[in-house]
């Protein structure tokens, strides 16, 4: 076996190699047929390179289909990925709207398989969601089932018909420590942007108000590191009014999406689906800045608003595309309208990256062990293999006994 491929630029060959022998033990527990094929949909960030090395040593053949937001900012990362034995990338810069067709999908996995391989799919954002009936229907003895990491993901397979499993690891308590680490890069990131694109400072009450939609682990995050940076005009909000209650002690306003959307200049959505409607965005009556933590897409519908003409595209770089609305006023979304850290190096500076990780893969390898114990359908990772991971994770990292 090769040695493998863990860094691309940075200086860390010991982090990298910390986690991927974490991930590599655990994986070695597990015997797996020696034609198996997997899927992989997943960000391209340096500090993956871990995790796509050991799926590649599990598997005949690794797909790694990059995620649209970071292939972008990161394409000679590319060329690094390309030289992991047995890996290969799906080479569409449209991923996401590419396997919303049943016929590119099915495409795709005939591509890469023979009519006896076995495949499994880790989908990162819902991404197989459209066509994942026609998958399961089409290849019925190969499909092993599917994996989903994101809770936004998970949502575009509700409703779906699906006669595979499909485990899910985007609710479990150990995925929360990596939505905090992800909130603080999303404030940091954005306040970076702020500062080189417009000279302004995230903490400059007098000119931003901040509000953030959506009062999950990811909105939560963002809240604090925000108080931190001495920001105390903060406003909040969330389908779900039971998650509001806990803020008016802190001295954080708790209101409607519109109300935070007319009073708030600089947004954090952080709810993976259609935070700000169009009729929203067209009622606005001031500049206003946008910062995600998934995609302009999940939170905005922005292909939608462009085609109604409720937004044009007016200019953009590597930290920000600036639109027009109807009326004239300017919306600047950070980093394109993907997640603030895209257009920076990241990935690599907290071992929480490899909890969720861990337990994405250990879902997938729980699959290929006994699809049996799985029903059809959308199931958690069970709380037995969780503790399981944190207690690895713990004693690998911290020495935790």
């Amino acid at each position: 076996m090769p040695s493998p491929i863990l860094t691309h630029s940075y200086c860390a060959d010991f982090y990298a190699d910390h986690g991927y022998q974490f991930l590599k033990k655990l994986s070695q527990e597990y015997v797996l047929p020696n034609n198996l094929v997997i899927f992989s949909v997943m960000h391209c960030y340096e500090g993956s390179l871990p995790y796509i090395n050991v799926l590649a040593e599990l598997a005949d053949k690794l797909i790694f289909i990059p995620k649209d937001a970071t292939v972008g900012a990161n394409p000679k990362l590319l060329t690094t990925i390309k030289k992991i034995p047995r890996c290969h990338i799906v080479a569409t810069y449209n991923n996401k709207a590419y396997l919303k067709n049943n016929e590119h999908c099915e495409m795709l996995i005939r591509q890469h398989i023979s009519p006896d391989t076995p495949f499994l799919i880790l989908d990162h954002g819902g991404y197989f969601s459209s066509s994942i009936t026609h998958i399961c229907d089409t290849f019925k003895e190969q499909c092993i089932g599917i994996t989903e990491l994101t809770a936004n993901g998970l949502q575009k397979y509700i409703n779906k018909s699906i006669s595979k499993p499909l485990v899910t690891v985007s609710h479990l308590s150990i995925k929360a420590p990596a939505d905090f680490e992800a909130s603080e890069c999303i404030v940091h990131y954005s306040d970076q942007i702020l500062r080189e694109e417009f000279g302004l400072k995230i903490n400059n009450s007098g000119f931003l108000k901040a509000g953030v939609i959506g009062a999950g682990n990811l909105g939560r995050g963002v809240i604090k590191h925000l108080k931190a940076k001495g920001i105390t005009n903060i406003h909040v909000t969330d389908i779900d009014p039971r998650k509001l209650t806990q803020f008016p002690r802190d001295g954080i306003q708790a209101c409607s999406i519109k109300y935070l959307v007319e009073h708030c200049n600089m947004l954090f959505c952080c709810t993976g689906n259609q935070s700000i409607t169009p009729e929203m965005i067209d009622a606005l009556s001031q500049p206003i800045f946008i910062s995600t933590v998934t995609s302009a897409d999940d939170e905005l519908h922005l292909p939608d608003l462009l085609q109604q003409g409720v937004l044009t595209e007016v200019k953009t770089n590597r930290l920000t595309k600036e639109y027009k609305t109807r009326h004239g006023h300017s919306v600047y979304l950070f980093a394109g309208g993907e997640s603030a850290n895209t257009p920076f190096k990241t990935g690599m500076g907290d071992p929480t990256l490899y909890l969720f990780e861990a337990a994405h893969m250990l879902a997938g390898l729980e699959l290929i062990k006994d699809a049996t114990q799985f029903k059809p359908g959308i199931q958690s990772l069970c709380e037995d293999d969780e503790i399981m991971i944190a207690e690895r994770w713990l004693r690998h990292f911290y020495h935790y006994q």
